[in-house]
């Protein structure tokens, strides 16, 4: 409404010489008379609504709630929105990809997935791997760049259709892994001899020391506030895990920790007027070492910064060895309850409710089914948390799974001493968003 009224100020101005007095008055009188909007809710301010952009031949049609014609009201303006009122700390979740979200029929099949099973969330991609944008936002540089995509077409049926299922929306925002921004600003990308560095994915990085690198990651999250979601969730927020120098070998611990958790401050104190809860993934092993394994990753530094601190607690991702198991991904239930009660060690002062871990819902030397994932959701709950989200990368999930356990247990344990691994312990093979 408010670039309509704009324009209509614009026309009005430009016109103004040829409109005959009568027209302007009873034009004022209309202007005059006309409703205002009701003030803007203030966990979700209002944005520019961007130009739609016409779909591609043979794009199918959006979810079941329709989103508004051209010229009506965003969804916030016409109907009340859910506050989720202490939603966010019994989050039990799934991962999606900005493709699936934008896709009706699997979005659809799993919405069903979530009402028959109990689960009250999503995380969806707002920033993904490859560096886009799952929609077309109103974030100059990644406009600029080419970042933004229509991996999502409408970003606001989407999410009108998460609040019509009482879904609790979370943007998942990829930050330091990023191949487009790096190689559309290499002055911000980290570079090895001159040259752009790449992962064993091929992908290549950003800069985690950088201011510029922070903002326009933070302008980003800012746009899926503003487009709906409820909380922003960072991933890849880390150094690469491997010796680079000048990023993560011969840097000093304090300034490699300092850069990831200064990046968190910064972008808690940029979100905060919006109203969304701050999230952020981390290695599993972090809530077990002693050291941040040269990735800036601390775990208490890190849970005293955001809401919700997510260690990726993934079986498949110990070595043979951790927690005494030689096997750790054969023994999900024992490997997922040792790294809660370790995280529970490590932040003594921390509510429960701020745990939120990742776990497997996907196969690599192990199959997983439905015992393999309810191992993980049981020892959760023996471990006194009562949240979680599920990861595969896919968006496959396993049917068939009692979600429910997570609320079937004994009043939370007290944390015991074990012995962590050693300083030093090398950072896992894979990670949240590293597809298995």
């Amino acid at each position: 409404m408010t670039r309509i009224r704009e324009a209509v100020a614009r026309c009005a101005k430009a016109g103004h010489g040829f409109l005959p007095a009568a027209v302007l008055v009873l034009g004022l009188l209309l202007a005059a008379a006309s409703p205002s909007l009701p003030p803007d809710r203030p966990h979700r301010p209002a944005a520019p609504t961007p130009p739609a952009a016409a779909p591609e031949p043979g794009t199918a049609a959006p979810p079941p709630a329709a989103p508004p014609d051209a010229g009506e009201a965003a969804p916030d303006d016409a109907r009340p929105r859910p506050d989720f009122a202490g939603r966010a700390e019994r989050v039990r979740g799934l991962y999606l990809t900005g493709y699936t979200a934008g896709n009706p029929d699997r979005l659809a099949a799993l919405l069903r997935l979530a009402k028959e099973g109990g689960l009250n969330a999503m995380v969806i991609d707002a920033k993904d791997d490859d560096g886009r944008v799952t929609w077309r936002s109103d974030v100059p540089l990644a406009a600029e760049i080419g970042a933004n995509s229509d991996k999502i077409p409408d970003i606001q049926a989407l999410i009108r259709t998460l609040e019509e299922n009482d879904i609790y929306p979370i943007a998942r925002v990829v930050v330091f892994c990023d191949p487009l921004l790096s190689r559309r600003r290499p002055e911000w990308a980290v570079r090895v001899d001159g040259r752009l560095w790449r992962d064993r994915r091929g992908l290549s990085w950003t800069n985690p020391y950088l201011r510029e690198v922070w903002e326009y990651n933070v302008e980003v999250a800012k746009a899926a506030a503003r487009a709906g979601f409820r909380e922003i969730q960072f991933d890849y927020v880390r150094l690469p895990e491997h010796d680079l120098p000048g990023f993560t070998a011969g840097m000093p611990l304090e300034k490699r920790v300092e850069a990831i958790t200064n990046f968190l401050r910064y972008a808690r104190q940029e979100l905060e007027p919006l109203g969304v809860k701050l999230s952020a993934d981390v290695f599993g092993l972090t809530t077990t070492v002693t050291d941040d394994m040269k990735i800036g990753q601390d775990y208490a530094a890190i849970a005293a910064v955001v809401d919700y601190i997510s260690p990726m607690v993934y079986p498949s991702h110990y070595s043979p060895g951790n927690y005494g198991l030689p096997d750790p991904e054969a023994r999900p239930y024992e490997t997922v309850y040792n790294s809660m009660m370790k995280a529970r060690e490590k932040t003594p002062d921390l509510p429960l409710e701020r745990h939120r871990p990742w776990i497997q819902d996907f196969s690599l030397r192990h199959r997983y089914g439905a015992a393999e994932v309810e191992a993980q959701i049981r020892a959760l709950a023996d471990a006194g948390i009562r949240q979680f989200l599920l990861w595969n990368p896919n968006n496959r999930y396993t049917p068939g799974v009692n979600y429910r356990l997570i609320e079937a247990a004994a009043p939370p344990p007290e944390p015991h001493p074990s012995s962590p691994p050693e300083p030093g312990t090398p950072a896992p093979a894979g990670a949240q968003g590293d597809a298995p």
